[in-house]
């Protein structure tokens, strides 16, 4: 994740669905309606080993504090 920098875009990813969901749902609360990101790596996931964990899948929900701070990082305050 980190050496293709994967991490980068869905912070970029998470922000604009954040701000598109604000501007859709009138009460719109992160902790409420964000429910994450997820990677799924095909060629990392084997049906055979299904039962030994989440091989080839990344998941994540970025932190409130940090979607916020980009978000006034990109209006420029």
């Amino acid at each position: 994740m980190i050496e293709h920098r994967y991490d980068f875009q869905y912070h970029i990813y998470s922000l604009a669905l954040h701000r598109f969901l604000q501007s859709r749902i009138l009460d719109y609360d992160y902790d409420t309606h964000f429910g994450g990101v997820y990677y799924l790596f095909l060629r990392g996931i084997d049906g055979q080993k299904i039962d030994t964990g989440l091989q080839g899948i990344f998941a994540i929900r970025p932190e409130k504090a940090l979607i916020e701070e980009l978000e006034e990082v990109f209006r420029g305050q």
